[in-house]
This record gives structure tokens, C-alpha cells and sequence, in this order.
């Protein structure tokens, strides 16, 4: 007997469907707003706010629905309402409805393909509150746990989901409660005395999920957790207030708030250090590069109208703590078709039905005469199931020497730091972003694979690359996006589709950028130059190379030996506190340990390190540390006892001076034996490899022109030809062999005169390094100027019209929340631009007679919102109060500004429980001293340099630079106390000698 059935449904379909199809969070977000862009939103925006739980909204002002829609389509997995229905004709009530819903737009080619986008919002957080609103009908709200699609026991029909109308937006609020309760009965049932068998079916489902989850171990069971979430969430007025159908902007839109959100989002409040958690520096970053640039920046007005871009869609994401508002990423991208087609090297064209490319290109900086074709390498599908479809293509970089690119030095600088942060080749697809292509990490195009075969023949590099491919849904219907949007479905277009694309990079640098074009050679410089050049920054490398693995290796070994006789100092120092140091024995044994403990430590010796430690820097730090507490441990350890061998008067003196030289001879031939060791190892080492070298270019020569006698035998090449080519090799290869054998010749020389030949290479390359940087910072601090002169100008004039205005407000509107916020916040920016307007570099340079009261009151007044709040006592002794100076306010004032907001940074990371800050004058000069845990001895050479910094965040090593060239032009001089007899406290202690100044 034959009998039929159908298929059933479990609940965990839906999250299959959803949470686990989506690649991640970001990407869940990109299609959120996808969707947004299909129901014709003009505006589109991610709000991240702060709280016990942290709130996602996702807000829109698209068309909305209605609770029909809402019920048949937006509940309905798979629905039919993204199929495009173009060829469909439509009635003149649809016509007039999609008019409509359209609010003035162009008709928008429809992004969804399978109807499941909507459940990519599981991908945000575990509870979601769905609101939106069609013009002329009422709002809809309907409140839904992703959770309850993990239990494997519930049947889909088992779920239901709470939803409401409602008329106002003030009656949504009121409603939640009920929301929540009508959710509750997904987990406890319907809550009425007579159970009915769905009620029966869920208290089963949930009881044996429960069970199954305790014992595999699970702490916490999927239902306990969705009782605290919605026990815990609370919906507020702020959270709604970004939406612009709640602020009256609009009368149609969607908004989702998801509570119990997800790390990715959390990871974006600036309470977590990505300095100290790698998981939040990778959430951001994968944030950053998937909704930045999510329309395509790169388009021109033809492809604006051949429908290439979305037009009229606003994106931005925003992260909110309290009222202070940061953005992520705002709809304006920093890199766009101008900046791009402003670089030395451009491809920008079309690739047609056939394969064919047809556009310009730009190489070193110079546009090309005439259209370039580039025919494809291999045959393009032209089945209609397989065929690629024509393509736009725009894509720009720059050299990557500075000594090769034709851009200028600041431009050069300027894309460098852009390629840092957007350097990327995406693929759009009628405006929105194609995912994950343009993130870290995906090669689709295979750019880097080619790369790593031969890097300058192959030229381009994803890591300064900029552009995309841009396809149409209606030309390009076989590039389809895999269910999880991880990038397009394999199928023979995407191949054919990465075939043309890497063919059209490949023909390019091997024609016109890389090093086997022939316009490179004509424009690079002459090749013994570059080979001089190249084997000089060769050498600079190699010997950067070498002293870090060396620093390293150093490093290594250094600590464990350090850490030993660091114990054993302790104990040491430790048996001396309590031992009877009158006895002549136990002081001479104990000096003997002593020696031994301190020619230990000469084996702790790192030598100098590199000037960028890198990840090395939190080690050698530590490693500073505990070799600075050993020393000081072992010389109070060793006064100690030399006092006591003076109050003994030893009668064996001879004695003990005998065996401590014979102890420090014995220790200076082990490392003497140890150094003539290696260098002897080393030089058997290099005679064999010179004679290697020798043998091999003795063979050379021959092995290059012996065919070419064969040439001239069977008269293929004149003999004329051949004499100029065995010339023009013969000094070639002498070139090279002089190249190779005359620096090494001369560096014997030099180690035979006694030449340092590695200190001096160190020197001059620390000396080069800080050159370049020094450079790079003036340019920096140049610009700093100039922008804040400018700022500070028009700070002033929209200071003025922002008064002006708030003053001309109605009445009604100044007893509003809002105003009153803004009032505020304007007063507490005019208080600070007011103290702030000495540091001005223009304007009247007016002396008057500071004194130490003016200074204090200055500083106090400037600072005290932010000590109040934190416990930091700032004070100033009578001796600074009296003192005076007669000198311009805005170069001094700017130094205590610095020097006390620096001790403020470092009083709150220190150990100490008193947090102070004090202003003193000591035999006629100025200190500035702190609590905080001081400045490293290493450091302090370093201290005034622009931009060193030791803060992990918030430090540009800017401030005390200025300060030094602000008192360095009145005369005056600042300097780390190094005579411990001027510190005031024992943090930081700085020391100001004014020129001038008087102290009664």
C-alpha cells in the first residue's frame, strides 16, 4: 500500500538557515543593509549603544511594512517577494504601489536572490525587536530569541512569534512588557491553568534540551539563558532616537535592536584595549574593511546611468557611549574615483561580452595616446548558463620605493598611510559591495599568488592596490553569491571571470609597470647606479636584519641568566641583612660570592638595541627592569661589605686582593678564549667561501659567451656583433667582480686598522634612520601648525554663530532636553577654547609678569573637571607660588598644560596609593614632580623627541617636543632631573631653569 507524506519542519532550520549560513558578523550587517537598499532607503545605519546589555539598532528609512507584509512575506523563509518580476506586467494598483514605495527613486535592481537575508540578523545577537512602519498604515512590532530555533526538540509550527499594532510611536515602549511575556510562552508554555498540547509539547522539547545540555557539560542551558536576556533587556527612549521615522523626518521605515549582541559589535566600545586583546583588534579591523566602501567609490557619471552604482544610499556606522557619540564609518569614502585616477598607475576600462578589455592606462604618471585592447588568454563560456557578461574594471597604485615614483614626497606619504588602511581590490555589484572580496586575506584574483612567483615582473600587490570590478545583475546573471556570502559560487563564469581579470593584471605589469617593461627600463635610473643603490640597501637591511636577530638571540638568552642571579642576589642580600659581619671569615666568603654574582651579570649583557623593538619592546622593558633592581641590589650589597672589611682590618688583606685578581683573570680568559674561538671559526669559514666565490666567477665569463662562438662559426652573428658582445660582457662581469671583491678587500682593511667596522655601520645607520624621521616629523609638525591655526580660525567664527543662534531660539525649544545638552556642551567648549587660546601660533606675542599664583591658577582651573574625578591632588609649595618670570603666557602656559597633564596620565597607571602632582622651586629652578613610576634611564635620551611616546593609547609624543621649543625660544632650558637631590617626589621630576626669572 502506498501512502505519501510530507516533509516536517524542526525549529533549528531556521538557524541553519540564518546564523550558521552567514559568514560573521559584519557580513551580517552588509546584508541587513541590502535589504534596506530593496526597499528604497535612502539612509542606512548601524548604532552600537553602550549599557547593561549593550543595544544594536539597525535603521532605515526604506518603505516599511505592514503587518500583512510582515506576517506573508518577512515571516515566510524563502518568500518570492525579492524574485524580480520585470517582465511581469503590472497592474495599474501595483504600479501605483511600487511607484510609491519607490518615494521619488530610480527603480533599484533587487539585491536579495533567496529570500533568507533577513534571518542574517541571528548574526547580531541572540533577541530581536523588530519595528517598521508603510505610510498610511499603522506601525508593526514583533519581538523574536534566535535561540529558540537551537532547541532540536521544537517543530517550527510550535514557535510563534508576538506582534503588535499600534498608531504612535509613544505607545510602542508601553507595549514591550506584554512583548516579552507573549515571547516567554515559547519556553514556559501558554501560562494558562488548562494546558493545551502544544503547551505539553514545549515544556517536553525544552525539559529533554535542558537535560542534553547539562549533561554534555554545559554550565549554563540554552533556556536559563533566554530567561535572563529577556528578563535583562531593557528598550529605551535613546535607543530609538537615530531612527528618522522616530525623529519625524519620515513616516515609513524599519528599525532592528538586538539585545545580548555579539563580540564583534561589543569589540567596538573603546573599553577594550586592542592593544592588549589581539580578538578585538581582528573584530574591528574585520568591521572596518567589510562596511567601509560598501558602495562602489570608484564611479563615474556613464556608470552612474548604465546602473553600475547606488545612487542616493547614505551608510554609516556609529558607536555610542552615554551622549558621547563616536563614528566607525561614515558615507564618505576617503579614497574615490578622483584620488584613484590621480595615481602614477591606472587601468581603467570596460571588458566586453567577448573578453575583450578596452579602456587607458597610466604609467608613471603619464596617460597613455590612444585605447589599449587587451584580447583574453583563453576562450570565454559563451553558453547562456556559463557566460561572464561585459564588466567594468578601474584599479590604481603607486611605486613602493620613494627613489622610483614619480608622486611627490607628500603624496607619496600621503598614499602610503592610505594604503595602510583601504588598500584593497573589491568587486561590486550594481553599487553594493560583493563579499568577502577587498578584506584581508582574500586573494581571489590570485594577485599575491603571481606575486610571490616573481614580485617586480609581476608588479601588482594587494597591500597598495585600489579598486574593484564592477558587475550588473542583469549582465553578469551567472555571478550569483554563495548562500553565506563567502564570495561568488564557483561555478565556470567565476572561474572565466578570474581567468580575465588576472590576465588583464598579468599583460599590464608585464607591459607597462613591472620590471620586464620596456618603459621602466627606459625611466628607471641607469643600472650601476641602481645596482650600487640596490646593493647598498641590500646591505642596510641585511645588517638591520642581523643586529635584530642578534639583539634577539642576546635577549633570549640573557634572560633566564638574569632571572637566576637576580634570585640569587636576593638570597644573598637577604644572608648579609642577617649574618655577623664582624667575623673576617664570613664577610671574605661572602665577597667571593659576591664577584661571582657580579661577573654572572656580564653575561646578562644584551648590547644595544634596535631602534624599533617591535614585539620585543614589552621583553626588553621588563628585562631593563629587573637588570637596573639587580645592580643597584649587588652594589648595596657590595658597600656593605667593603665597610665591613674597613671596621675588620683584615689580617689575610694580601690574601683576599690576590684571590679576587685571580678570580677576574680567570673570568676575562674564558671570554677571551670564547671570542678567539668564534672569530677563528668564522674566518676558516669565509676563506672557504671565498675560494667557492672565486671558482664560481672564474667560470662565469666562458659559461656566458662560450655560444656565442658557436654564432659566429654557423654565421648567425657577425663577427663584429660578437666582439661588441664579448666586450660589452667582459665589463659587465668585471663590474660585478669589482663590486664584489674590492668592499670586501677594503672591510679587511679596515678590521686590520682596528676599524669598528659594525659600530660604525650602526652609527651611520641610526643616524640615517633619525635623519628620515626627524624629516618626516617636521613635515608633520608643519602641518599640525598650519591645521591648527586654521581650525582655531574657524573655530572661532562658528563658536560666534553657534551663541548667535542658541540666543535666538524660542522660548519652547530652550526648555527642551535637547537644548539644554547643548547649551552645555557648547559652554564646556567655549570654556575650553578659552583656556586653550594661548597655544595659538598666530596673534599678539604680549609679555606680561607671570608668576608662579598665575601659572597655578591657570592650570588648576584648566584641569580641574578631570583631577576632580580621579583623586589627583595637585599643589604648588609657597617657594613656586613667589616665583615670577617676565614672559609671553603663550609660550608658558602650554608647558605646565603638557608637563602636568603628562603627570596626570602616569600618576593613574601607577602603583602608588597617593596620586600627586607638585610645583616647586628649588635652588633657583622650576620642578614639575609626580607620584607616577618615573621615566626609564633608557628613555630619558629619547624624551624630547618628536613623537616618542610610551602611552599605549592616547600618546602622539608631541608634548614635550613643544615644550622644549617653546622655552628653547625665550632662552629658557627643561630637562629630566637627573641630580636626585632636586626630585620632590619620586615619580617623574622635571627641572626648568628660566632665564630671567626671580624667586623671593
Amino acid at each position: 500500500m502506498i501512502e505519501s507524506f510530507a516533509f516536517q519542519t524542526r525549529a533549528r532550520t531556521i538557524d541553519h538557515l540564518g546564523r550558521e549560513q552567514i559568514a560573521d558578523c559584519p557580513t551580517a550587517v552588509s546584508e541587513l543593509w541590502k535589504n534596506a537598499y530593496d526597499a528604497y532607503a535612502r539612509n542606512v545605519a548601524l548604532n552600537i549603544y553602550d549599557g547593561k546589555p549593550a543595544i544594536a539598532t539597525i535603521v532605515d528609512d526604506g518603505h516599511g511594512m505592514n503587518r500583512q507584509e510582515f506576517t506573508e512575506r518577512w515571516l515566510v523563509v524563502g518568500t518570492e517577494s525579492k524574485i524580480d518580476q520585470s517582465d511581469t506586467p503590472e497592474s495599474a494598483e501595483e504600479s501605483r504601489k511600487a511607484e510609491e514605495d519607490r518615494d521619488g527613486l530610480a527603480p533599484r535592481t533587487k539585491q536579495g536572490q533567496k529570500g533568507i537575508g533577513r534571518l542574517s540578523s541571528a548574526n547580531l545577537g541572540s533577541l530581536l525587536l523588530v519595528v517598521s512602519k508603510r505610510r498610511h498604515y499603522p506601525f508593526v512590532a514583533a519581538l523574536i530569541d534566535w535561540r529558540l530555533f537551537e532547541n532540536p526538540y521544537l517543530f517550527l509550527l510550535d514557535i510563534e512569534i508576538p506582534l503588535v499594532e499600534f498608531d504612535e510611536k509613544q505607545e510602542l515602549l508601553p507595549l514591550l512588557p506584554e512583548l516579552f511575556e507573549r515571547l516567554m510562552c515559547n519556553v514556559w508554555g501558554g501560562g494558562k491553568p488548562e494546558k493545551s498540547e502544544r503547551d505539553h509539547r514545549i515544556e517536553a522539547a525544552w525539559q529533554r534540551f535542558s537535560d542534553q545540555e547539562t549533561a554534555e557539560g554545559e554550565v549554563e542551558t540554552t533556556q536559563s539563558k533566554i530567561e535572563a536576556t529577556v528578563i535583562g533587556t531593557v528598550f529605551e527612549e535613546r535607543h530609538f532616537s537615530e531612527w528618522p521615522l522616530w525623529k519625524g523626518m519620515t513616516d515609513h521605515g524599519t528599525m532592528l535592536a538586538v539585545s545580548d549582541i555579539q563580540f564583534d559589535l561589543d569589540a567596538m566600545f573603546s573599553c577594550h584595549d586592542e592593544g592588549k586583546d589581539n580578538a578585538v583588534r581582528q573584530a574591528r579591523e574585520r568591521l572596518f574593511q567589510t562596511l567601509a566602501n560598501f558602495t562602489d567609490p570608484f564611479l563615474n557619471e556613464k556608470e552612474r546611468k548604465l546602473g553600475y552604482g547606488a545612487t542616493d544610499f547614505s551608510t554609516r556606522v556609529t558607536v555610542w557611549e552615554g551622549a558621547l557619540q563616536r563614528k566607525i564609518i561614515g558615507d564618505e569614502s576617503p579614497i574615490d574615483m578622483h584620488t584613484l585616477l590621480e595615481m602614477e598607475h591606472v587601468v581603467d576600462g570596460e571588458v566586453d561580452a567577448n573578453g575583450i578589455f578596452h579602456g587607458r592606462i597610466k604609467a608613471f604618471g603619464a596617460w597613455l595616446d590612444g585605447e589599449v585592447s587587451i584580447p583574453p588568454a583563453i576562450g570565454v563560456p559563451t553558453r547562456k548558463d556559463s557566460h561572464v557578461g561585459a564588466f567594468h574594471l578601474r584599479i590604481g597604485t603607486f611605486e613602493q620605493k620613494p627613489e622610483a615614483t614619480s608622486h611627490s614626497p607628500e603624496v607619496f606619504r600621503r598614499l602610503e598611510g592610505q594604503a595602510r588602511l583601504y588598500a584593497c581590490f573589491m568587486v561590486y555589484r550594481n553599487g553594493l559591495r560583493v563579499m568577502p572580496y577587498g578584506r584581508e586575506g582574500n586573494d581571489f584574483f590570485e594577485i599575491e599568488k603571481r606575486r610571490s612567483m616573481h614580485a617586480g615582473r609581476e608588479f601588482w600587490s594587494l597591500r597598495r592596490l585600489f579598486g574593484r570590478v564592477a558587475l550588473r545583475k542583469e549582465q553578469n546573471p551567472n555571478l550569483r553569491d554563495k548562500a553565506g556570502r563567502e564570495g561568488l559560487i564557483d561555478n565556470k563564469a567565476a572561474k572565466s571571470l578570474r581567468d580575465l581579470v588576472g590576465n588583464i593584471l598579468k599583460t599590464t605589469a608585464r607591459n607597462y609597470f613591472g620590471t620586464d617593461a620596456g618603459m621602466r627600463k627606459e625611466i628607471i635610473l641607469d643600472k650601476k647606479e641602481e645596482y650600487k643603490k640596490q646593493k647598498a640597501e641590500e646591505a642596510r637591511n641585511k645588517q638591520r636584519v642581523q643586529n635584530r636577530k642578534r639583539f634577539r638571540a642576546n635577549l633570549d638568552r640573557a634572560i633566564p641568566v638574569l632571572a637566576d642571579v637576580s634570585t640569587k642576589t636576593e638570597h644573598l642580600a637577604s644572608r648579609v641583612s642577617t649574618s655577623d659581619l664582624s667575623q673576617e671569615d664570613a664577610v671574605v666568603s661572602l665577597r667571593i660570592e659576591l664577584q661571582d654574582l657580579k661577573q654572572s651579570m656580564k653575561e646578562t649583557t644584551v648590547g644595544e638595541a634596535p631602534r624599533n623593538l617591535g614585539t620585543l619592546e614589552e621583553r626588553y622593558l621588563d628585562y631593563r627592569k629587573r637588570s637596573r633592581g639587580t645592580k643597584e641590589l649587588l652594589e648595596s650589597i657590595s658597600s656593605s661589605l667593603d665597610s665591613a672589611l674597613e671596621r675588620i682590618k683584615p689580617r689575610s688583606a694580601r690574601d683576599i686582593a690576590y684571590s679576587e685578581l685571580n678570580s677576574n683573570a680567570a673570568f676575562l680568559h674564558k671570554r677571551l678564549r670564547a671570542w678567539a674561538q668564534e672569530a677563528k671559526q668564522l674566518l676558516i669559514t669565509e676563506q672557504e667561501r671565498i675560494t667557492e666565490i672565486h671558482n664560481e666567477r672564474n667560470k662565469a665569463y666562458h659559461a656566458k659567451v662560450l655560444p656565442l662562438i658557436s654564432d659566429v662559426e654557423h654565421g648567425r652573428l657577425s663577427l663584429r656583433k660578437v666582439s661588441e658582445e664579448l666586450e660589452r660582457e667582459r665589463d659587465l662581469q668585471d663590474f660585478e667582480n669589482e663590486e664584489l671583491f674590492e668592499p670586501y678587500i677594503s672591510a679587511l682593511n679596515s678590521l686590520k686598522e682596528r676599524i669598528d667596522l659594525a659600530g660604525l655601520a650602526r652609527f651611520s645607520q641610526d643616524q640615517a634612520d633619525e635623519l628620515r624621521e626627524e624629516v618626516d616629523r617636521l613635515h608633520a609638525l608643519a602641518q599640525l601648525g598650519i591645521t591648527v591655526e586654521i581650525v582655531g580660525h574657524e573655530m572661532e567664527g562658528l563658536e560666534q554663530t553657534i551663541s548667535t543662534g542658541l540666543k535666538s531660539f524660542p522660548e519652547v525649544v530652550k526648555q527642551s532636553q535637547a537644548y539644554l545638552m547643548v547649551r552645555d556642551s557648547h559652554e564646556a567648549l567655549v570654556e575650553r577654547l578659552r583656556f586653550l587660546s594661548p597655544l595659538k601660533l598666530s596673534g599678539p606675542k604680549t609679555r606680561i609678569n607671570l608668576t608662579g599664583k598665575l601659572i597655578f591658577d591657570y592650570v588648576q582651573r584648566f584641569f580641574r573637571n578631570d583631577f576632580s574625578g580621579h583623586g589627583i591632588d595637585l599643589a604648588a609649595t609657597p617657594a613656586f607660588l613667589r616665583f615670577s618670570i617676565f614672559e609671553q603666557p603663550a609660550r608658558i602656559y602650554p608647558v605646565f598644560v603638557n608637563l602636568v597633564n603628562n603627570a596626570a596620565f602616569w600618576v593613574n597607571h601607577s602603583d602608588q596609593e597617593e596620586k600627586k602632582i607638585l610645583l616647586d622651586a628649588v635652588d633657583g629652578k622650576v620642578v614639575v614632580a609626580d607620584t607616577g613610576p618615573g621615566v626609564d634611564e633608557e628613555d630619558r635620551k629619547r624624551l624630547f623627541r618628536l613623537f616618542f611616546t610610551r602611552k599605549v593609547r592616547g600618546g602622539r609624543g608631541v608634548g614635550l617636543y613643544l615644550c622644549r621649543s617653546n622655552l628653547a625660544a625665550g632662552g629658557h632650558i627643561i630637562e629630566y632631573a637627573a641630580d636626585k637631590r632636586l626630585n620632590r617626589l619620586p615619580g617623574a621630576n622635571f627641572i626648568i631653569d628660566f632665564k630671567g626669572a626671580k624667586y623671593e
